[in-house]
């Protein structure tokens, strides 16, 4: 159980550490930040069940919960936002009446691809793979987010000294 909690606070860490820097914002594409922001305030305002697993490698969790900080609970979404001024034009966008896609068009680039589902002009379905490579280690992130139904964030994550390590936190709403 300690793991487990650790294992959460260490991915909530990882994603809040961006949070803190100033970001100049441009909206070139769907503003993820906006959207998610707007969704926490909702969620924090109706206080939905949440059936939370979390698993790391073998090890799994499930708990019925309520989620005190839905703006903490879904940080790896909003720090996908690519709505920033240097990459005004890395990204290229496909769309048709129900789906936007943005795939990244340079390597070095966290967010890879966001693929948005349409009903109407909402989200039905958000899912998003962050990826990180370097010297040092591989991160890959698969981010799902469906609205009143499920958020799902997968990691995998391989660090030359500590190894390999999964992760998913899989949210299911009551």
């Amino acid at each position: 159980m300690i793991r487990i909690i650790f294992i959460i606070s260490a991915l909530c860490l990882t994603a809040c550490s961006f949070s803190s820097e100033k970001k100049e914002q441009a909206v070139n594409y769907y503003n993820l930040q906006k959207y998610f922001s707007e969704e926490a305030a909702r969620l924090n305002k109706i206080k939905p069940g949440i059936n939370k697993t979390v698993k790391h490698n073998h090890d799994s969790e499930t708990q019925n919960i309520k989620v005190e900080d839905w703006i903490k609970e879904l940080a790896l979404f909003v720090e996908s936002d690519i709505n920033k001024v240097a990459w005004k034009n890395s990204y290229q966008k496909d769309s048709t009446s129900t789906s936007i896609t943005y795939t990244a068009k340079e390597e070095n680039l966290r967010t890879r691809k966001i693929i948005i589902l349409l009903k109407g002009n909402k989200p039905s379905k958000i899912s998003i793979t962050n990826q990180t490579k370097n010297n040092l280690y591989y991160t890959k992130e698969e981010l799902i987010y469906i609205p009143d139904s499920l958020y799902q964030i997968e990691k995998f994550q391989d660090v030359k000294v500590l190894g390999i390590n999964n992760y998913q936190v899989k949210g299911v709403f009551n």
